[in-house]
């Protein structure tokens, strides 16, 4: 499958199911922290267990800023709802959530975009994407240049609008249909195609240090 990263980028996995289910066998945080929804609703302390490492008092400053603006439009969409919306409305309410979100946790010491997107995903999986350092660097090396975590909407608008791309649409729906036959259950949407960045841009980086030819993941020319 074809996939695309920020509309510019594009890789090829052949077989994402496989990977993914590789991903979940070898990494904890499948089992200790995707798996939580089967039994309870999340907290924002469950982010510490896909390695965010944040301090508890920290966690209780983060908690007032995360509670007082849960009434936010975009908490109310998954993915699909989301990326059907008119461009313009979406990208208001991104704005809107780096404003009244984004912005105040990142005033915190300590928290960085990295942090904030793990403490936002943890709380609306279905809606809200992790943007980690790779996935940062990557952007500002093939998109913006000059970009900070000031407009951390930009990165948000531009990754909401590669997932509008009609490939990258299709096939996180089949991949999201199909996973749970092999019983991998309460994997969004969002989080599949964060293990597939992911897996892209882990692979890229090994490829241009030590040469691997991988056979899993390809990039491709667009």
């Amino acid at each position: 499958m074809k996939f695309f990263l920020f509309s510019k980028i594009s890789f090829e996995i052949p077989e994402p199911i496989a990977l993914i289910e590789c991903y979940c066998y070898q990494n904890d945080f499948y089992a200790k922290y995707d798996l939580l929804l089967e039994h309870r609703d999340r907290k924002i302390e469950d982010v510490n267990k896909i390695g965010a490492r944040i301090k508890k008092e920290v966690l209780s400053e983060c908690k007032k800023i995360t509670e007082s603006t849960k009434s936010l439009s975009i908490f109310k969409y998954n993915l699909e709802q989301f990326l059907d919306l008119e461009e313009k409305d979406r990208d208001e309410q991104i704005k809107e959530l780096n404003e009244s979100v984004i912005q105040e946790l990142l005033k915190i010491n300590g928290i960085g975009l990295s942090t904030t997107t793990k403490i936002l995903h943890t709380l609306y999986p279905k809606i809200i994407p992790m943007m980690d350092n790779p996935l940062q660097n990557k952007y500002r090396e093939k998109i913006n240049n000059v970009w900070t975590e000031k407009r951390a909407d930009e990165i948000f608008i531009d990754f909401y609008k590669n997932l509008q791309i009609e490939s990258n649409r299709k096939n996180l729906n089949h991949i999201f249909k199909e996973i749970p036959k092999n019983n991998l259950n309460n994997l969004s949407r969002i989080r599949i195609f964060d293990i597939l960045w992911w897996s892209y841009l882990k692979a890229e980086k090994l490829r241009g240090k030590i040469g691997i030819n991988w056979n899993t993941i390809k990039v491709l020319n667009r």
